[in-house]
């Protein structure tokens, strides 16, 4: 690996939406280092025009992997969100056509395990696969501590231990990445929605579903599932985050140290700043202590 930018042979990036894979391109421009933006139908977004990028449909897999051959790709990184696509099997290559009854099996699994059987086919084609972490490197993970003027208190502990139970307890069955308890009571549970949506979710409640935890209480926690693939879909955080969480009358947010992406660091301690929450980095032993 190089200090920065990750390996040296070329990377393809399947891009989603989101900061993170324009930073993973943005670093391997800046090491010199090459790269090719892999970019499936409504992906695009203008910042992308100016990166090496191809355009590809989920069912020409045959010319994808033609186009990664053509460039040199070592390896592959996912990187950003990205709907599970409504496979159009008329419009499959030869390739595709050979994958396609794998795809529609994984496309009906939980995240990990969907990320897991797509990684297994870029693997078979001789590819490694890489995390974002292996080419931004540890600063993009959210460290052990406090980021905000102010804590968590004793009841935030609380809740944020049960909400980490919740997310464990889902694990085996591929469910979500995060968790909303407000005074011991489970608000919301993250499931395919994706985490803004379910703070939404938690948001729109009637005062009477609250009236035992009114707002603001309450803690939003994000964690891995057990098990989970670190490569892929480690869960994230950013300033998004955190004014989704103010809008849905939360105290603050708790994640897993090491094993959290933190996204636009300056922006989200200028969010946590302005919204008075906190973002705690908490490690497995502090949660098991706090519960």
């Amino acid at each position: 690996m190089s200090e920065t930018g990750g390996p040296p042979g070329l990377v393809a990036i399947i891009t989603g939406r989101g900061a993170l894979p324009r930073e993973i391109a943005e670093a391997r421009a800046k090491a010199g280092l090459p790269y090719l933006l892999i970019v499936f139908q409504n992906c695009f977004e203008d910042w992308m025009g100016d990166h090496p990028h191809a355009h590809h449909e989920f069912e020409r897999a045959g010319a994808v992997f033609r186009e990664m051959r053509k460039a040199g790709a070592e390896h592959v990184v996912f990187a950003g969100a990205m709907n599970r696509p409504k496979l159009r099997p008329w419009r499959a290559d030869l390739k595709a056509a050979g994958l396609l009854a794998k795809a529609i099996r994984l496309l009906g699994k939980g995240d990990d395990a969907m990320l897991r059987g797509f990684a297994g086919i870029f693997e078979a084609e001789g590819l490694t696969m890489l995390s974002p972490v292996d080419i931004l490197g540890g600063e993009l993970l959210v460290k052990a501590g406090l980021m905000g003027a102010r804590g968590p208190s004793d009841q935030d502990k609380a809740d944020a231990a049960r909400a980490a139970d919740i997310v464990r307890a889902l694990g085996p069955l591929d469910v979500g990445q995060g968790a909303v308890v407000a005074r011991g009571i489970c608000l919301g549970v993250e499931a395919i929605e994706g985490t803004d949506l379910m703070l939404a979710r938690v948001a729109d409640l009637p005062p009477e579903r609250r009236a035992t935890a009114p707002a603001p209480s309450g803690v939003l926690f994000k964690g891995p599932k057990p098990d989970q693939d670190r490569r892929m879909d480690l869960p994230t955080v950013g300033a998004t985050t955190i004014q989704a969480a103010r809008a849905a009358g939360l105290n603050g947010v708790v994640v897993v140290a090491g094993q959290t992406v933190l996204m636009e660091g300056d922006a989200t301690r200028s969010a946590l700043d302005s919204t008075g929450l906190f973002l705690y980095g908490a490690k497995e032993d502090e949660l098991a202590d706090w519960g």
